[in-house]
């Protein structure tokens, strides 16, 4: 089997000398990244197994070609979609991954004094966490996962490429949903019908599963498909991702089944959120601080007296993801002192959860930063509320 790049071969040169250039300013020895977002970004590696049980990549700051580590039934997997030419290996159920890594992790940086570990990634329990730290004993151990969605969060013009190829299939899932509710179906049918078309367009699997939600169900902000019966009228909100070579762009809209007029107060809601979505989006531009993203939009919503229906935060990091998530540290709060540099993508949404009358829209999508304001890669836009 040939070796399956998403990238041009330079790319991931580069990646590699940025990341050596920072161990040594660092004064880090070695590198042990377990997280499968970050080693697919490094080598190409892709394996959602990486969450699941421990496989790492290991990088010495001055020494031997960087080191795989697989469990042993993904072998052909690493040959075909890594970078990396040593691949080593584990037997589940037989060896200990945290004393193996420990092991090879001493044999390819020695004096190991320091060392970069991306403890907060997702891939690295406590329990696992714990286990690695006792073997590698003496040693200091340095969280680097912050400064790997760092490297991450900025996209180039060919990962760009990938997020807007991402961003149709998830808008694919989209003109399903609105094309394909109907009262009578279920919302596990209704989801059908979505992950198929993206999937048909093309899609990769998710990183997370179908947020769908209805009716009264509509207030439950990640609500996850049921056997519910859709009515005409029903409120519909849903959130999806498309993935072009584990790149992800979420697609988010709301919408009501056809059949009915919607609740007046459904139309309210959407009304404020798609105009506290709007005021967001008119402040984006290069170099822009998240929290100067987010607070002008909340004045809208003090304004309609729903300050308390907004649960979540406006907006969040997107690319590279694997189940549990497709979330980038990168955060849009009125807190946040994040910047918005030129090749960043994230998701900007407005969600407003009115428990009260049990009723809950999202509005939203995913963007990129340009040099001269915005791109929209994936979502509805601003389409009425319509039955």
């Amino acid at each position: 089997m040939s070796l399956t790049l998403a990238l041009p071969r330079s790319t991931y040169d580069q990646r590699a000398e940025r990341l050596t250039s920072y161990l040594a300013e660092q004064q880090l020895d070695a590198a042990l990244i377990l997280g499968p977002e970050a080693q697919y970004w490094l080598c190409g590696y892709d394996t959602f197994l990486g969450a699941v049980l421990p496989q790492a990549l290991i990088f010495a700051t001055d020494g031997p070609e960087p080191v795989q580590m697989v469990w042993d039934a993904d072998v052909a997997l690493a040959r075909q979609t890594s970078l990396i030419r040593d691949i080593r290996t584990y037997r589940f159920g037989v060896d200990t991954p945290a004393s193996t890594f420990a092991r090879v992790l001493k044999e390819t940086a020695s004096p190991l004094r320091r060392v970069g570990v991306d403890l907060s990634s997702h891939a690295v329990p406590y329990a696992f966490g714990s286990e690695l730290v006792a073997q590698i004993d003496g040693v200091e151990i340095v969280d680097i996962a912050p400064e790997l969605a760092r490297m991450r969060s900025v996209k180039t013009p060919q990962e760009l490429a990938l997020m807007r190829v991402a961003g149709r299939y998830g808008d694919a899932g989209l003109r399903a949903a609105t094309d394909r509710a109907r009262p009578g179906m279920t919302e596990i049918e209704l989801a059908a019908d979505i992950e198929y078309a993206m999937r048909k367009a093309g899609s990769d699997y998710a990183s997370i599963p179908t947020e769908l939600a209805s009716g009264t169900r509509s207030v439950l902000g990640h609500g996850t498909p049921t056997d519910r019966v859709l009515e005409a009228g029903d409120l519909v909100h849903v959130e999806i991702g498309g993935v072009a070579r584990r790149y992800n762009c979420v697609a988010i809209q709301s919408f009501t089944v056809p059949g009915a007029d919607p609740d007046p107060k459904a139309v309210e809601l959407y009304g404020v959120a798609r105009d506290c979505l709007g005021i967001g989006l008119a402040q984006l531009k290069p170099n822009v601080r998240a929290c100067d993203v987010e607070a002008p939009a909340l004045q809208r919503l003090r304004d309609a007296g729903l300050r308390d229906g907004f649960k979540m935060r406006f907006g969040y990091g997107v690319g590279i993801g694997y189940p549990p998530t497709w979330l980038e540290p990168l955060k849009i709060t009125r807190t946040s002192d994040d910047l918005l540099v030129p090749g960043t993508t994230f998701v900007l949404h407005a969600c407003l959860l009115d428990e009260a009358h049990q009723l809950g829209v999202l509005v939203g999508g995913t963007y990129a930063i340009t040099n001269d304001g915005y791109e929209m890669l994936s979502g509805a836009g601003a389409m009425e509320l319509t039955g």
